[in-house]
């Protein structure tokens, strides 16, 4: 603040002590300021080079590990376990909405992992949900590493997996929410919002079919609502309504090749691969 400021004839007095800054230092205070304003701008569009190129080289890593899942399996760039799988199953689509998948078993050989089956298929309607986000039908597929532990359809096509011979009628897995069946395989009339097995064997998908154990034992308790009926069946040429399809030729030659806690990674290529 300027107290008792007088201005006479062109002269600047105070009656108290008044120093006025010099253009001089006034400049170099904004010379200043102009440096310090650079030198942040600088830093921060360093900062988003380095962002954009950290990022590109992740997503760069991870079309690396989609192209090759069997590599990637062995060097460890999955974000999922297989314990103690012989053969793994990847079905990976290029990003979240997408309804084709790259289909690739990988067999363990020694430490390695070597590719033994290659195919095209299809998963739900609306894609793959993120990890923990699958609901009751909400049209995804779930992400995640899940055990196959058993099959069924028409008749066995020479698979270890204990294998079940549809009926013509009566074959039913739960879908209704709030049902002790609920997730699981039963004999009887079907209900409503239930699986008909026996009627989707007659019309094609599942001549052949494997169980995905997701949202089940032995993988996880049965949670009512997060998601039920999710097999590996037989391609419509089509999305599903939350499995994982293939040509029956690739799933019959996947088939004899499973045994008991082989498993299946299922998800987008980030969501899979690291």
């Amino acid at each position: 603040m300027f107290r008792g400021l007088i201005v006479c004839a062109g002269v600047v007095t105070a009656a108290t002590a008044l120093q006025l800054p010099s253009a001089t230092a006034s400049t170099t205070s904004a010379a200043a300021d102009d440096a310090a304003t650079n030198s942040v701008n600088g830093a921060a569009t360093a900062s988003a080079a380095t962002s954009s190129a950290g990022a590109a080289a992740v997503s760069a890593a991870v079309a690396s590990a989609a192209s090759a899942p069997c590599r990637a399996l062995a060097q460890g760039r999955t974000r999922y376990r297989v314990g103690a799988a012989k053969h793994v199953l990847f079905a990976v689509a290029d990003r979240y909405g997408a309804t084709q998948v790259s289909i690739t078993e990988c067999a363990k050989k020694g430490r390695s992992w070597q590719r033994v089956l290659v195919s095209k298929g299809w998963t739900a309607r609306n894609g793959f949900a993120k990890p923990g986000a699958k609901r009751e039908g909400d049209g995804t597929a779930p992400t995640g590493a899940y055990t196959l532990t058993e099959a069924f359809g028409e008749r066995n096509p020479g698979t270890k997996l204990p294998y079940r011979t549809l009926r013509k009628t009566g074959d039913c897995w739960g879908s209704t929410i709030g049902s002790p069946l609920y997730n699981r395989y039963y004999a009887g009339k079907c209900g409503s919002a239930d699986e008909d097995l026996s009627a989707t064997m007659a019309s094609g998908p599942y001549k052949e079919a494997v169980v995905i154990n997701y949202n089940r034992p032995p993988d996880s308790r049965i949670v009512q609502g997060n998601g039920s009926a999710i097999f590996l069946h037989i391609s419509m040429n089509r999305p599903t309504a939350g499995c994982i399809s293939l040509p029956r030729p690739a799933l019959e030659t996947a088939m004899r090749s499973f045994r008991p806690y082989d498993r299946i990674v299922m998800g987008t290529s980030q969501a899979v691969f690291r």
